[in-house]
């Protein structure tokens, strides 16, 4: 299997010059157990970076556990991350092995680890130097064998000088670095992905007509800046397949009604009702209002570039946000477990 392949094993899609020197880092990176961090814009695909590396590495047939570090609070982190004995506090009625210690022998990925505070920093450091974690009220630390792989759509060297980012723990962590490319320097994917995203959605909605993309259609979908990227392109084209449910074809007047209404260009359509995200039959009303908040906040984070002014915008405090994220994802992640599950037996 080559390199490109391997890539679209976990779903990411392109033939351009920028995606094949992407595939290309990807494999080296992989045959170095070392620590890396992913940079890009919002949308652009890092997790999916990151689950390459994994499945391309040695550690391939061990747990990849996923962290988004923006969703976890501070006082919560160091127990999220690294668990905690029984009566460490009060709630502690049995010891909990968490996310270091559950991704042992395989990879732990911090998304948006520019989210994290100074003291968190301090205890990840202290993790990545020791190669051990001592969960919340252990009196022992517990040796563990973990590559992390970081993320972020920060500059990180910038954080470091104002002084947000420790400077040993950005050396720490970058001793590989892989950038994702933005969706306006691979344009000529957008076909491929097109294609992809198109089929992708029929299939959830189960529908038994494949639309034919009009060229003036896919003009429109060139001719566009993409600020949300890859993630923004799935979404618009999810809105295009459900949208034309009647018709055959999608053409141009058809892209141009699903941009003009997509949240990363307006928050509020002109007829001032909710225009976050269309509704797939089946989904439960908790399953669209939670891709509805994370919608929006991926959009208002990408315009402020900041949790805490994304909060401020919210009129939420910064606490309040995480949890209600935290919760949301949660919930779409047992969704979609419980949806695998059935489709299984």
């Amino acid at each position: 299997m080559n390199s490109e392949s391997k890539l679209s094993s976990v779903g990411i899609i392109g033939d351009s010059p920028a995606m094949h020197l992407l595939a290309r880092q990807i494999e080296t990176a992989a045959g170095c157990d070392l620590t890396a961090v992913v940079t890009g814009e919002s949308g652009t695909g890092k997790e999916l970076v990151a689950r390459a590396l994994h499945r391309q590495s040695a550690r391939a047939s061990m747990p990849f556990i996923s962290v988004h570090c923006g969703a976890i609070t501070e006082t919560l982190m160091e127990s999220e991350l690294f668990g905690y004995e029984r009566g460490a506090f009060t709630g502690a009625n049995q010891r909990r092995k968490w996310l270091f210690e559950a991704a042992h022998n395989g990879t732990i990925f911090l998304d948006e680890i520019g989210e994290m505070s100074i003291a968190s920093q301090v205890k990840l450091l202290r993790v990545l130097q020791e190669g051990a974690v001592r969960p919340v009220g252990a009196h022992a630390e517990i040796q563990i064998d973990v590559r992390v792989i970081a993320a972020t759509n920060r500059n990180l060297a910038r954080e470091v000088a104002a002084g947000r980012f420790r400077e040993d723990l950005f050396y720490r962590i970058a001793v590989l670095a892989i950038n994702t490319p933005p969706l306006r320097d691979r344009t000529s994917d957008i076909p491929l992905l097109l294609q992809y995203f198109q089929h992708q959605t029929e299939q959830k909605i189960k529908s038994t007509v494949s639309r034919r993309i009009e060229d003036d259609a896919i003009d429109a979908l060139f001719d566009y800046h993409w600020p949300g990227n890859v993630r923004q392109l799935r979404h618009v084209v999810e809105k295009l397949v459900v949208g034309t449910l009647g018709d055959s074809l999608i053409n141009a007047d058809a892209v141009r009604r699903a941009l003009d209404n997509h949240p990363h260009v307006v928050l509020c359509s002109t007829n001032g009702r909710w225009p976050f995200g269309a509704y797939t039959e089946g989904d439960s009303l908790d399953d669209f209002l939670d891709h509805a908040m994370q919608d929006l906040y991926d959009m208002l984070r990408g315009k402020t570039g900041s949790h805490s002014e994304t909060a401020r915008q919210l009129r939420v405090n910064r606490s309040s946000l995480y949890q209600r994220l935290d919760r949301a994802r949660r919930r779409l992640y047992l969704s979609t477990v419980n949806e695998a599950a059935a489709s299984i037996v």
